[in-house]
């Protein structure tokens, strides 16, 4: 009996039709099949139904959102007599039993577009498990403003929203997305409707390139593309108005640990003695500095009474043995670690301890982070590194207060969301109770230390970057991830989250397939001593029961490498960039 190939859809996810619908026509025009019976917005009706469906028995629709067991549990059983040839006949609408005919009809590639992927992917997934997704995203305002507006039309779905409550709508569709790609480590694609309809024609054409690239179709229109104006002012998502801040109440501890960081401990000092919230107590600690950093510390200790030193007689090996040598000394309610090559804004202090005294469940509060360089200058906003872990950054343009269980089950497992120290203010009984980071570690005992202290209560975030995170060759962080040992702290911090079931299997296996490529990624910038190799390629046997295709990944990267480097060093690399393009105008050439 002849059998149709089916081959495996890319599902479209996003909030902003716009956006979806420009990238569903344009790879439709590319030779991916939309579906027989597509509504205005390129969405095939049997998928809306289905998806409309799905929500309904958990209880909800597509702007009410279901809980979320609710929503896992009926996506687990619900509709369970749908099989994916009965999808694939749907798409193309022809009888299930056909298969001929179906064969006849189509077997090429083929695309479902519709926003409730973003809720109910995983019932699509268990009858597609190798599809892949393209997750369209827009600016908040841009996504608030098309809610708004389409609410009102007849021909689209309709929904009671207000400014508030579309922008609720918009992360908490967002927030679904990022949590299910991750945790069913869904080959996807992030892209965004800023860069589609880019007035730049080379970025425009290359994030398209990119797209047919991932659906492997033939390149379609790569330019030409312009953006839809937004009617409704930003202000639909700006923040409310804040209280005042205390500027006294219960004591603080803050620690300095230093180690040859004297170029900037006189901003670091600053930074703490001139907060607006005063009652502080501040102990600058010195792990056997080569530098000058001692006599900088002397002389802050000597103008400000709040100050004491601490200065060891022997290098500890650890930033984390500091952390617990001060965390013994300190006498305050809460506890602040502000690392001495850091800075941060001057009210930072009075809205976490604000924070933590309006809400005794939370034990810990953080703020968002700028990276800066030697200098202070600005290199970059830690919301791209967000995007570039969770494909999503926006869940961190607001303000938000998460159940820490629920953080580290969703997201600390994949990264340390909390990229610095400086920036947190810690509940100091809790920190007493979970004990400092694993002193033994050189760069993960924090993201570990974080998640077992989110264990005991909830975490409070403020998106307006307060931190001053300073990145430079001296950074520990910089150090250690050029070194094997940090991808052997991540395994063994893994073991501990498996241990204390601290999130789900499926969870886990995706967080460590991950990290396989993070580590295939480093290993080539890696010192290549015989104790590196030998240990790369232990953990390449590791590593390679969490990702399949882990061996072409770096062959294909090596060979990559190889050539990039012989090309610039023979001097080519410009008249090779320029002979591609002449002779492929239309190819967008990746490297």
């Amino acid at each position: 009996m002849l059998k149709t190939k089916i081959q495996a859809p890319v599902f479209i996810l996003g909030m902003h039709r716009s956006g979806t619908t420009m990238v569903a026509q344009a790879l439709a025009s590319a030779g991916v099949y939309p579906g027989a019976i597509c509504d205005h917005n390129s969405e095939p009706l049997y998928a809306i139904d289905i998806n409309d469906r799905l929500l309904e028995t958990a209880g909800g629709n597509w702007s009410d959102v279901p809980g979320e067991e609710l929503l896992e549990s009926s996506l687990g059983s619900a509709l369970s007599e749908i099989q994916p040839r009965d999808l694939y006949a749907a798409h193309l609408k022809v009888a299930t039993g056909s298969s001929f005919r179906q064969w006849l009809h189509y077997s090429g590639p083929w695309m479902v577009k519709d926003p409730r992927l973003s809720l109910t992917l995983p019932w699509w997934l268990r009858r597609f498990p190798d599809a892949k997704v393209i997750w369209v995203l827009r600016d908040e305002a841009a996504v608030v403003d098309s809610l708004l507006r389409r609410q009102s039309l007849s021909y689209e779905a309709q929904s009671t929203l207000n400014a508030e409550s579309a922008l609720n709508l918009a992360r908490t569709y967002s927030a679904n997305a990022a949590k299910l790609l991750k945790r069913y480590g869904v080959d996807y694609r992030t892209v965004y409707y800023e860069d589609l309809t880019s007035s730049d024609e080379a970025l425009q054409r290359k994030t398209w390139f990119g797209l047919y690239q991932f659906s492997n179709v033939k390149p379609g229109q790569m330019t030409g593309f312009a953006q839809r104006g937004l009617k409704q002012s930003e202000e639909s998502v700006a923040k409310a108005s804040t209280h005042a801040l205390p500027s006294n109440g219960p004591l603080v501890s803050v620690i300095v640990p230093n180690y040859n960081h004297a170029d900037y401990l006189d901003e670091r000092i600053s930074t703490i003695v001139n907060q607006s919230y005063k009652n502080i107590e501040v102990l600058l600690m010195d792990d056997c500095s080569t530098d000058d950093s001692r006599a900088v510390l002397e002389k802050w200790a000597a103008k400000d009474d709040r100050i004491e030193v601490l200065f060891n007689e022997k290098n500890s090996g650890s930033p984390f043995a500091q952390w617990e040598r001060g965390s013994v000394w300190a006498k305050g309610k809460y506890l602040w670690i502000a690392e001495s090559d850091d800075a941060c804004a001057l009210d930072m202090l009075a809205l976490h301890v604000d924070a933590l005294e309006r809400n005794e469940k939370a034990v810990m509060a953080y703020s968002h982070s700028h990276l800066v360089d030697e200098k202070g200058s600005f290199l970059r906003d830690f919301r791209e590194d967000y995007g570039f872990i969770f494909g999503d950054a926006s869940r961190w343009k607001s303000d938000f207060t998460v159940e820490g269980k629920v953080e580290v089950a969703g997201s600390i497992i994949f990264s340390n969301t909390i990229p610095n120290a400086s920036g947190v203010l810690f509940r100091k009984s809790v920190f007493d109770q979970v004990g400092a980071p694993e002193t033994s570690w050189r760069l993960n005992g924090d993201w570990l230390f974080y998640a077992r202290l989110l264990q005991h209560g909830e975490l409070q975030f403020f998106a307006e970057a307060r931190n001053y995170f300073r990145f430079h060759e001296r950074t520990q962080r910089s150090r250690a991830i050029a070194s094997y040992t940090a991808f052997d702290e991540i395994l063994a911090m893994y073991t501990i989250f498996e241990r204390e079931g601290w999130t789900d299997t499926k969870t886990l296996q995706s967080a460590r397939a991950q990290v396989a490529m993070w580590w295939a990624g480093n290993v080539f910038s890696m010192k290549w001593t015989w104790d590196v190799l030998r240990n790369n390629v232990r953990l390449f046997g590791v590593f390679s029961r969490y990702r399949s295709g882990l061996l072409s990944y770096l062959v294909k990267s090596a060979l990559i490498k190889s050539a990039g480097a012989v090309v610039k060093a023979m001097g080519l690399k410009e008249p090779v960039k320029k002979l591609a393009a002449r002779l492929f105008p239309k190819t967008f050439f990746p490297y």
